[in-house]
């Protein structure tokens, strides 16, 4: 299958679980040969209503056939359909699209997200270290309270290989926190990312984290193709 050729389908729930108080992860059914590639998406609806559909990221490694995952807060009527589901109901899934992902060239490739924003780069990461590529990764994640972290076991994982990973918590106050609190900007981005003026950026999530930061890099002088932004609502 071609990676940019979409199709609609029918696909079964295979398992759910929590990843924080609001956020969940769905394996869903995809045919044998569903291809893509990390930092692509898919749109779900379901069969009673085909016009209502949500686009998600794929968290989960390419590598893995005949399934993948998506991370979604519960945030209003569809999500809230969405959690209702048990293990082997239905949905529909088109895709994938998107021409916003990873780029095997890319020497040094820098995460940058907020939120459920995090969700394409677990896919990156995973695939990085499943394929033992050598290229350089680093993840600058912010979160609104460390109980809000996503994929923890996976951050774990990508620092154990290599990986940089800085995670910030902007509500840390009166929580267990030993981490960097506060907010991503561009003194963290230079403090991290020793080489930035030659990096490559890679952001998702909220608008107006990512214009921020983005236009930062740009007044500092990186090239503006080495600033790769997938904002949310821009399907």
């Amino acid at each position: 299958m071609n990676h940019s050729d979409p199709r609609h389908f029918p696909s079964r729930l295979l398992d759910i679980h929590d990843e924080c108080a609001n956020v969940r992860t769905f394996t869903l059914e995809v045919p044998p040969d569903f291809a893509f590639i990390p930092g692509m998406w898919v749109m779900v609806n379901f069969a009673d209503d085909p016009k209502l559909s949500r686009a998600y990221s794929m968290s989960s490694s390419p590598l893995k056939k005949g399934s993948i995952e998506i991370s979604l807060n519960k945030v209003g009527d569809f999500s809230a359909r969405m959690f209702a589901l048990k293990p082997g109901e239905s949905v529909e899934l088109k895709g994938p699209y998107g021409k916003w992902h990873y780029d095997d060239e890319v020497e040094h490739a820098v995460l940058i997200s907020g939120g459920t924003g995090l969700t394409p780069f677990r896919s990156m990461g995973r695939y990085v270290l499943e394929r033992k590529l050598p290229n350089k990764i680093t993840i600058l994640y912010s979160v609104k309270s460390p109980d809000d972290i996503l994929y923890a076991k996976d951050l774990d994982a990508f620092r154990e290989a290599g990986f940089k990973v800085y995670v910030t918590a902007t509500r840390a106050a009166g929580a267990v926190w030993n981490g960097p609190s506060g907010r991503l900007d561009i003194g963290v981005i230079t403090a991290q990312v020793p080489d930035w003026d030659s990096a490559h950026y890679y952001f998702c999530g909220p608008k107006s984290l990512i214009d921020e930061l983005s236009g930062a890099l740009e007044a500092k002088g990186v090239d503006r193709e080495n600033i790769h932004r997938e904002k949310w609502g821009d399907y």
